[in-house]
């Protein structure tokens, strides 16, 4: 893999969170190949998605962050696929969000050379931890917005 392989793939990540923040829902052929595989059962989404029209869908209907953030991102090439793990930043701070949190965890993706350029063709997202700051007394914060 050349160094302009690894710029390019570190592209398409940060491009993920500012098409997903811009609702670009239309722009997701950016992002994902046509057959594409989400699995966010990691993250509480009861179901894996299987190609972008299904992805797309989720997305659309999804209560997102008010920001997605990605860092930490390595890549390598294993058992001749391109893979890249990388930790998500997500801050719910707008005020539908109740409670208010901030959320993070990891991605695991494979991601393959397209003739447009890099694309995901699997994305599995998993939880590590949320932190639920302090509500008013008495306010009772729901299980899984719990800090963990």
């Amino acid at each position: 893999m050349e160094a302009i392989d690894l710029i390019e793939i570190h592209q398409l990540l940060g491009q993920y969170g500012h098409v997903v923040d811009a609702g670009e829902w239309h722009r997701f052929d950016e992002l994902f190949t046509e057959d594409a595989v989400l699995d966010y059962t990691g993250v509480r989404v009861p179901e894996v998605r299987h190609g972008r029209d299904a992805i797309v869908e989720f997305f659309a209907g999804a209560d997102h962050p008010s920001a997605h953030h990605v860092t930490n991102i390595v890549v390598s090439e294993e058992d001749g696929e391109v893979r890249v793990h990388s930790k998500f930043l997500a801050p719910y701070t707008r005020p539908s969000h109740d409670p208010p949190r901030w959320y993070g965890g990891d991605y695991h993706d494979v991601v393959v050379r397209t003739p447009d350029g890099w694309r995901f063709a699997r994305r599995a997202c998993t939880a590590r931890w949320l932190l639920t700051p302090e509500v008013a007394a008495g306010e009772a914060i729901p299980e899984h917005r719990r800090t963990w």
